[in-house]
């Protein structure tokens, strides 16, 4: 019966431990989200600002060129996706891949040619079948290689 007892004591203790260690590791993600949010926060007017200068451009020039016009009849598309490396980014990693699988065979289903370009360790080793099938000669491995050698 001592015996039985200590190793619930035990059990009790470890899990209020692992409590501890969750609810530590809740409260530093929450403020790297509030950190996060103030940083795009901060860079919406140049963001804004940009994005007309580049609409202003577009709009009054005289120029015919490939980024400033659309396409009539475009035969190739990109779909890049990213993902996270690691930590508790799990449900952001697989919904950016199944919202991609999605944008893939629409994409593939109006006859264009489809090439993904995946960024982050998630999307490399668990992306899909039909991303695998328009991933483009492993460029999205040395993306992501490249990647974790700036951090």
């Amino acid at each position: 019966m001592g015996a039985q007892l200590r190793i619930y004591r035990r059990r009790i203790r470890s899990v209020k431990a692992t409590k501890k260690i969750t609810r530590a590791m809740e409260l530093i993600s929450a403020s790297r989200i509030v950190k996060a949010q103030q940083r795009v926060s901060a860079s919406t007017p140049y963001a804004n600002e940009l994005t007309r200068a580049v609409s202003a451009v577009a709009t009054f020039s005289n120029t015919n060129h490939p980024l400033t016009t659309e396409s009539s009849n475009p035969k190739r598309a990109a779909v890049l996706i990213i993902t996270a490396d690691r930590g508790m980014a799990g449900a952001y990693s697989s919904s950016a891949i199944k919202e991609a699988d999605g944008l893939v065979v629409t994409l593939k289903a109006r006859g264009l040619e489809v090439n993904t370009y995946l960024v982050g360790r998630k999307a490399v080793t668990t992306s899909s079948s039909v991303i695998v099938q328009s991933r483009t000669h492993g460029l999205d491995s040395r993306i992501t290689r490249h990647m974790r050698m700036q951090k």
